[in-house]
């Protein structure tokens, strides 16, 4: 069952030292693109975050962010050069604005480029093992939303392809009359504008009339109008994406709805037409969420 490109979500979880959030959102995209914000220390991860998220989803704009908190205790390094640096300042704009209030390690504490954790190889390499499972488990129901908006659009994309098909049929019941009704229309035209006296090359006029009412045949056009809908029936039932394929069909059933129409020297042929171009209007809008 194809799936849609809209999901969500977010998911917390305290693995041994660590507490994890991880929010996954994905909306429609032509393509894929992956957004991944992570602590600064787990900036190195990131290709792996993007690399794991392919996995999971082959469509749509994907943002994920990963966010890991220390339970433990870690080590921090103090920039006291720049601590003394920023007292210093503050301490002048106090002197020169007359403010009362001294400057206390609560301001200080807001300059954060002043301290740095320290981190080695080995806890990142574990932060990122105990954060891909909560990643992967954030991916999981995002797929899982994915599947079951999926379904519905299926449904609602299946009904807009078996109202196409009813066009195609009421069309189909007036194709084979059209050619020998425009002939006769010239045939019946000539007689009525032309001189008695003119005399016409039966042969050649009989040959212009097929030419014209060969060129108004829309039956080649509801052939490949079946097969179009036939294989767009064959996508909606599979298990993989399908978004690109659909869109690509959508197109030609839209081509050959246009040629009947440029063709169409009937009115109701021509508003089955028109209907037939507002159906596919439908569903190239509904297939622009499918994965």
């Amino acid at each position: 069952m194809p799936r849609s490109m809209t999901g969500y979500a977010k998911i917390q979880k305290v693995l041994d030292y660590y507490k994890i959030t991880c929010e996954v959102k994905t909306l429609n995209s032509k393509g894929l693109t992956i957004d991944v914000s992570m602590n600064y220390f787990m900036s190195s991860k990131e290709i792996d975050a993007i690399s794991k998220i392919k996995e999971y989803i082959s469509r749509g704009k994907v943002s994920a962010r990963i966010w890991v908190k220390f339970i433990k205790p870690i080590q921090v390094s103090v920039d006291y050069s720049l601590i003394k640096t920023y007292y210093d300042t503050l301490s002048d704009i106090r002197e020169n604005l007359n403010i009362p209030v001294p400057v206390e390690l609560s301001h200080l504490l807001n300059f954060r480029d002043a301290f740095q954790f320290e981190f080695t190889n080995e806890e990142i390499d574990m932060a990122w093992e105990r954060a891909k499972e909560v990643l992967e488990e954030a991916l999981r129901e995002v797929v899982k939303e994915r599947r079951i908006e999926g379904e519905k659009l299926t449904r609602d994309l299946n009904s807009m392809v078996d109202k196409m098909v009813e066009v195609v049929d009421k069309i189909r019941e007036h194709a084979d009359e059209i050619p020998k009704a425009i002939a006769q229309r010239i045939r019946t035209n000539a007689k009525e504008l032309l001189p008695d006296e003119v005399e016409l090359n039966r042969e050649l006029f009989e040959s212009a009339v097929a030419l014209i009412a060969d060129r108004a045949d829309i039956r080649e056009e509801l052939v490949r109008l079946d097969s179009h809908l036939q294989r767009t029936k064959e996508l909606l039932i599979k298990d993989e994406p399908i978004g690109d394929m659909l869109n690509f069909i959508s197109q030609e059933i839209l081509r050959e709805f246009n040629t009947i129409l440029s063709k169409s020297r009937f009115t109701n042929v021509t508003n089955l037409a028109l209907e037939g171009k507002y159906l596919v209007s439908q569903f190239k809008e509904q297939i622009m969420n499918v994965e």
